[in-house]
């Protein structure tokens, strides 16, 4: 009668699961001592949330309802900024405001990385990235190393199935 219960945490446990990997992920060796993204908060901020958009696009294509993951994730996400924000000196009167600032980059971030992956354009996601990592200055191998890092992500992401990703399962080499 209340599986519902033990369903909804495995759910959210999964969700967990899955940011932990999407975490990982944006904290990779290759993104910044190879493609020599700065290892400043502000460029963690940018990788996390590139990699956050990757995963709740492919959840976007799937079929079925996927909207309550998708949901857990962004929640999950926007609890650790206020965590971390926390754990970086931000006082508690001042976490609402820098909340909706970084409320207000996040939905500029999706909707940028959404138009670039709707695009033909194969590397228009990685220039995407790039600019908000690196700015508009940025070495010409460095794009192409991002832009084969993004292709890789991608197929990556399209080949795990649905249901791996909704079990918190997610492995990028």
């Amino acid at each position: 009668m209340l599986q519902w219960i033990t369903m909804r945490a495995r759910a959210r446990r999964n969700a967990h699961n899955l940011y932990g990997s999407i975490v990982t992920l944006s904290r990779a060796r290759v993104l910044y001592a190879d493609m020599g993204a700065p290892d400043t908060v502000e460029s963690r901020f940018e990788l996390l949330v590139f990699h956050l958009f990757a995963c709740l696009h492919r959840l976007s294509q799937s079929r079925g309802e996927k909207a309550y993951l998708a949901q857990q994730l962004v929640d999950i996400f926007f609890a650790d900024m206020d965590t971390t924000s926390r754990e970086l000196g931000v006082g508690d009167t001042a976490i609402p405001k820098k909340m909706r600032q970084m409320a207000a980059v996040f939905e500029e971030r999706m909707n940028s990385y959404k138009q670039a992956a709707g695009k033909k354009k194969k590397d228009a996601l990685a220039a995407a990235l790039a600019e908000n990592i690196y700015g508009r200055c940025c070495d010409v191998a460095v794009k192409q190393a991002l832009a084969t890092y993004v292709q890789e992500l991608q197929t990556s992401l399209a080949q795990t199935p649905v249901a791996d990703l909704e079990a918190g399962l997610f492995r990028f080499t």
